[in-house]
């Protein structure tokens, strides 16, 4: 299961269970699951962002292995 399948399903308990959203309670609850929601998003941008760069650093490093070879 992913970081972001998890925060749906958190999402989907919290939706479930009937968190009344007019309490201070139901209030963080909701609050906290937004910022798990946009953790997620982010975390997987930057691991989308880290894999793009690796294949280009691995490119980069075939390629200066090729000219030291020469």
């Amino acid at each position: 299961m992913t970081l972001t399948e998890k925060v749906a399903y958190l999402k989907g308990l919290v939706e479930g269970l009937g968190v009344d959203e007019t309490t201070s309670q139901g209030k963080i609850t909701k609050a906290i699951v937004d910022i798990l929601d946009d953790m997620a998003v982010s975390i997987l941008d930057l691991e989308d962002s880290t894999s793009e760069l690796y294949e280009e650093v691995e490119a980069l490093d075939e390629d200066l292995g090729n000219l030291e070879d020469d």
